[in-house]
């Protein structure tokens, strides 16, 4: 890697049923994405060519694909420095959610469905100019 370069995946909790009962385990946000924070992304792309695997820099024609700067305040947000998401905890009131603590509180309205069953809610998301829906783990502690 090169000077001040960063490749990473972002993965969140979420809970796996197992024998013994549940257990929180690490999966991926974006399946199949990995990214980058370096300087010169001319150099990386270079660098990713020469590897023999199958991998690509996104781009738009000519140019590379950068996640957006509102994109990156919400992802550093949410997944910290270690890159994980973390579990959020909260409650509903009716159809109202709000988030008590973890990456999801302040982003309640973006919530387009909760699993209270599986533990985790629907989010709206932009990722590269694009709407994508990702998981992101909330334990909704009651419901009136």
């Amino acid at each position: 890697m090169g000077p001040e370069e960063d490749v990473f995946v972002i993965l969140r909790e979420r809970m796996y049923r197992t024998s013994d009962g549940t257990e929180k385990i690490l999966v991926p946000v974006f399946p199949g994405y990995v990214f980058v924070e370096t300087e010169d992304i001319d150099d990386f792309r270079i660098r990713l060519r020469e590897m023999k695997t199958m991998a690509k820099v996104l781009r738009a024609g000519e140019e590379t694909v950068p996640v957006y700067p509102e994109e990156e305040a919400f992802l550093r947000l949410t997944g910290g420095e270690d890159h994980i998401v973390r579990f959020s905890e909260g409650y509903e009131i009716g159809k109202k959610l709000t988030v008590t603590q973890g990456p999801l509180k302040g982003y309640e309205g973006r919530v387009k469905r909760i699993d209270r069953h599986k533990k985790y809610a629907v989010l709206e998301v932009s990722l590269m100019g694009q709407a994508v829906d990702i998981q992101m783990g909330i334990e909704v502690f009651r419901k009136e």
